[in-house]
């Protein structure tokens, strides 16, 4: 392998090309929000003075919308590239059971979706003056809310569980009480 090759390699590692994409975005997010606070931010609304329109609403907007997209499209590549190489031979990873982890968690992902927008609240709400009474609508965005919060309470919970301890020391009893199969 020629030198420009282990340099051309090196200088566009996955970490480079990662901090370089967070910086970027970083930068932009900042311009872009710096740009609807300070420019324009107390532009009354046309059709009711009484709320604001600030003058960089839709570029906050369309800057969401991308990044939304952007992350949809690394996902389905990132979940479509492990399927196709990963081996399900093991069910662990390095001790880590994390074919059931990623079958809890999908699981989880679907009934909490399931489940929170058949009790989801269909009440109009009052938004910017006006009523909202459109009860699709209103079920998704009750859908979307308690599946976050549910998620993240179930994240915090792992993380909370995985520094406790709690789960090494369940796993020093388990395997002192199980007999050796050694000879």
């Amino acid at each position: 392998m020629t030198a420009r090759r282990k340099t051309d390699r090196h200088r566009y590692n996955a970490q480079r090309i990662s901090t370089m994409v967070r910086t970027v975005l970083t930068v932009i997010a900042v311009v872009i929000f710096a740009a609807f606070y300070l420019i324009g931010y107390d532009l009354p609304f046309v059709d009711n003075p009484q709320f604001t329109a600030p003058l960089f609403t839709d570029a906050v907007i369309w800057f969401i919308y991308i990044l939304f997209g952007a992350t949809l499209v690394a996902t389905a590549v990132s979940v479509g590239s492990t399927v196709k190489t990963r081996s399900y031979s093991s069910m662990t990873s390095t001790g880590v059971p994390s074919v059931r982890i990623v079958v809890a968690t999908v699981v989880l992902l679907v009934v909490t979706l399931a489940l929170s927008f058949a009790f989801g609240s269909t009440e109009p709400l009052p938004v910017n003056g006006h009523t909202f009474s459109s009860s699709l609508w209103l079920r998704i965005a009750d859908m979307f809310i308690v599946t976050s919060a549910v998620l993240i309470a179930v994240a915090v919970a792992a993380v909370a569980f995985g520094m406790s301890g709690l789960n090494r020391k369940l796993n020093g009893r388990r395997m002192k009480s199980e007999p050796s199969t050694k000879s």
